[in-house]
């Protein structure tokens, strides 16, 4: 799972707790750190991609979380 993101942003924490609690592993990427990710995930963030490249964006409920981590 990836979490794009960037640093300082309120929901990108929640959304990384909620991936601590429900014990999800992922790997967060600043989309500050690449232009072409500010481009494309500028205001959109957090936004996840599980291992077949599904996105989810925010809002989303633990539940789903759950859900789209099964992929």
């Amino acid at each position: 799972m990836i979490l794009y993101s960037r640093n300082d942003c309120p929901l990108c924490e929640d959304v990384e707790e909620s991936l601590l609690k429900l014990n999800i592993k992922y790997t967060f990427v600043d989309i500050d750190t690449d232009e072409k990710l500010v481009q494309k995930y500028h205001v959109r963030i957090p936004v996840l991609v599980n291992s077949i490249k599904q996105e989810l964006y925010w809002p989303f409920e633990e539940q789903e979380l759950k859900d789209f981590s099964q992929n």
